[in-house]
């Protein structure tokens, strides 16, 4: 997590970002999308934020491998964006570079070895809301961990942390 506690507050910004700029869309057009374009169109405006808000910094490099859109950032960690559920997995019919991702393994392009993460939003009930914005580790089909990215009550220097928010199994 530490490579990406710089990134915080932007990754916030991306992930509520995306919702926000999608419930703009007047309600006529609304009313005709399904969860998957819904979807859809959130994970377009996920990526143009990231495209403007991640691409240029220093330490950041954007790769496009067969239409799967990852950020590296620095030597550690390679991110990709998704809607999650409580638990940080999403749903999706996954391409053979994204079950790679999930796998941990290194992806054509990408130089170091990988900390593949996903960073996503947890929408309300309602799906108008983004209840927390959450990186999980996928491992496979099993996700690893997944932490909240959470904003520091200090109103004067407002910073983000994160919180361990992977359930736990129960115990038999």
């Amino acid at each position: 997590m530490s490579q990406l506690e710089p990134h915080f507050e932007t990754l916030d910004l991306i992930c509520r970002g995306g919702l926000a700029r999608y419930r703009e869309y007047p309600p006529q057009f609304l009313i005709d999308h399904d969860g998957r374009a819904a979807a859809n169109c959130i994970y377009a405006h996920m990526v143009a934020l990231a495209d403007a808000e991640l691409t240029d910094r220093p330490g950041v490099v954007f790769k496009n491998i067969r239409g799967l859109k990852v950020w590296i950032l620095g030597e550690r960690a390679t991110i990709r964006f998704k809607k999650m559920d409580e638990d940080g997995r999403w749903t999706n019919n996954p391409t053979e570079q994204q079950r790679d991702f999930d796998r941990q393994i290194a992806l054509p392009g990408i130089p170091y070895p990988p900390l593949n993460l996903v960073v996503g939003y947890l929408p309300d009930p309602t799906g108008t809301v983004v209840d927390r914005v959450q990186v999980s580790k996928p491992m496979g089909r099993m996700i690893d961990w997944c932490a909240a990215i959470v904003p520091t009550t200090d109103d004067i220097d407002r910073s983000y942390g994160w919180v361990d928010v992977t359930r736990q199994a129960r115990a038999l």
